[in-house]
């Protein structure tokens, strides 16, 4: 079992004078690489292996030398087919403010604010990839820019990616207002979910919390995520049990921390999802560096 919820953004991140961050993980298995989630950032994959992309309740599916932009904000997740390496590289949206500062540049004001969007999808076999793919591949070895020197060459290679972009007409006008609201419900969701997981939560409540009917609010979740609000739930607190426990907390005391007294039925979803005992778990992967697989 992976485990990202540190992937689960909730508007916190290192302060860093650069805003920039690579995350380059290892696949070991097919199935849920990311699992949904958004951030202020601008985030850019670039995937060893073929999975699949989700926006905003659409899927992309995406090959090995593809290159994919995650506009901040973006409900997203991803999936991998086979093993191997994905690379997440985020930047922080004042990358742009140099751009919304200078007067004639109105493609910088306009990404800042939201209006122009990043391509979600550049294929390996696309025009744009080759000459977007050498910078991006500089970026994927740098290490976090400690002076700068290093932030100019991160910045040189950023309005590298921008200019290429900008020329070839590949930005793109943001979403419709009625579905940035649609997304905005879901998003605000999950995150009461997070702020509110050691309560009684259930979906007419999470309902109620949006101002909506819980019917509608079932189907809008669904249309986003892919899955029920009650199984997203349920994943997200059996999750966070799974951190609890690999801190050193016993069960009784994870299962308090998700919001379910009842120790029975805590161990038995916990089975239910990943096939042993919330205990086994604990010595499997906290004291033997051993995680059982969803």
């Amino acid at each position: 079992m992976n485990l990202f919820l540190q992937y689960q953004e909730t508007g916190t991140r290192p302060m860093r004078d650069i805003p920039f961050y690579i995350y380059d993980l290892k696949v070991t298995e097919p199935g849920p690489h990311v699992p949904i989630h958004w951030h202020e950032e601008l985030e850019i994959i670039l995937p060893s292996v073929p999975g699949c992309l989700e926006i905003d309740g659409n899927r992309f599916p995406f090959q090995e030398g593809d290159i994919m932009f995650v506009n901040p904000y973006e409900l997203h997740a991803t999936r991998i087919h086979r093993p191997g390496q994905v690379c997440h590289m985020l930047l922080r949206s004042d990358c742009f403010q140099f751009l919304h500062d200078t007067a004639f540049f109105s493609t910088g004001r306009k990404l800042t604010e939201g209006e122009l969007s990043f391509p979600t999808l550049i294929t390996a076999h696309d025009p744009a990839n080759r000459a977007l793919l050498p910078p991006i591949l500089q970026m994927t070895a740098m290490k976090p820019p400690s002076d700068e020197a290093m932030a100019f060459h991160l910045a040189s290679l950023f309005f590298s990616i921008l200019s290429t972009l900008f020329a070839q007409n590949r930005l793109l006008p943001s979403a419709p207002d009625q579905h940035a609201l649609c997304i905005r419900y879901v998003k605000q969701s999950i995150r009461y979910m997070y702020l509110h997981l050691d309560e009684k939560l259930s979906v007419p409540l999470l309902a109620d919390t949006a101002g909506l009917s819980e019917g509608y609010y079932t189907r809008l979740f669904k249309k986003y995520t892919h899955t029920s609000p009650a199984r997203f739930l349920s994943d997200l607190k059996l999750e966070t049990a799974c951190a609890c426990l690999a801190s050193g907390l016993t069960v009784t005391e994870a299962a308090q921390k998700v919001g379910i007294d009842n120790i029975s039925h805590f161990i038995r979803l916990f089975k239910q999802k990943y096939g042993i005992t919330p205990k086994t778990y604990q010595h499997s992967y906290c004291f033997n560096n051993n995680p059982p697989q969803n």
